[in-house]
């Protein structure tokens, strides 16, 4: 079976599409996973487009971590399918409704190349204290769909950021993994973020990770919306109301390339 993959960058995130509208595929976790360690394309999630199970939304989504694990939410996934439908005039509007495992996805072309991605989450912080690589650790976790576990930066922890990362995915506490943020606050409305994703490893940029920083930071009063979170390659800004619980993450995306595979597996 041939795929087309359309390889997009949200901010150094590495999204790839799948168009499953146009073309009747099933690709499976193994496969996904097959073809990052086989052919060698370099992704962080890829996503399949998929005709939409409800008339009110505009179509759904099913989205894969590199490692062939499914992923409930991936906002800068999210903004660059949003890129994609208007690349390739799949729908009229500059506004679409998205249906996930993690809940519905509302985007908009801003404007030129900058989508946001907007949904609804309820805000609940669970705060635990775990062990990792002999480093006590204090998260402050919140679920978007997929797991994260925040920390404010420490000098200790940063410098063992990646063992901190791989260790936690192996945690009692967290039997499903989990998506670990360290943050440094600049000022009341901007941090610096590094995000280990489950299931990816350390990525460039974490649009969920951005939105559960701001979360976290604006519920304990750390933070003011909206936020500017700076990654290694871009920045997003998070807009949350507090009231309408609705979290928004907006930025830039780019094209990178199409890739055509052969998938057998």
């Amino acid at each position: 079976m041939e795929v087309n993959l359309h390889i997009y960058s949200g901010i150094g995130n590495l999204i790839a599409i799948v168009d499953g509208i146009r073309n009747d595929l099933h690709i499976s976790s193994k496969e996904v996973d097959h073809v990052y360690n086989f052919h060698g394309v370099n992704f962080d999630q890829l996503i399949i487009l998929l005709p939409p199970s409800d008339p009110q939304n505009d179509l759904d989504v099913k989205i894969f971590n590199n490692d062939g694990s499914i992923a409930s939410n991936c906002i800068n996934g999210a903004r660059c399918v949003g890129r994609f439908i208007k690349d390739n005039s799949l729908l009229a509007s500059n506004k679409f409704k998205v249906k996930t495992d993690g809940g519905l996805w509302e985007l908009d072309n801003v404007e030129n190349n900058i989508f946001s991605a907007a949904f609804e989450v309820k805000a609940e912080i669970i705060t635990k204290k775990v062990e990792a690589k002999g480093i006590e650790l204090s998260l402050d976790c919140i679920n978007l769909g997929n797991l994260h576990g925040v920390t404010f930066e420490n000098k200790q922890i940063d410098m063992r950021f990646l063992d901190i990362g791989e260790s936690l995915q192996r945690n009692i506490s967290f039997p499903d993994g989990i998506n670990f943020g360290v943050a440094e606050k600049i000022n009341k409305n901007e941090v610096n973020l590094k995000v280990y994703e489950r299931g990816a490893g350390e990525t460039l940029a974490c649009g969920s990770g951005a939105c559960a920083v701001a979360m976290v930071g604006i519920l304990q009063e750390k933070l003011v919306t909206p936020v500017k979170v700076n990654f290694q390659s871009g920045s997003l800004l998070i807009d949350y109301d507090r009231e309408t619980e609705i979290i928004s993450a907006q930025g830039l995306t780019e094209f990178i390339e199409t890739k055509i595979i052969k998938i057998d597996v």
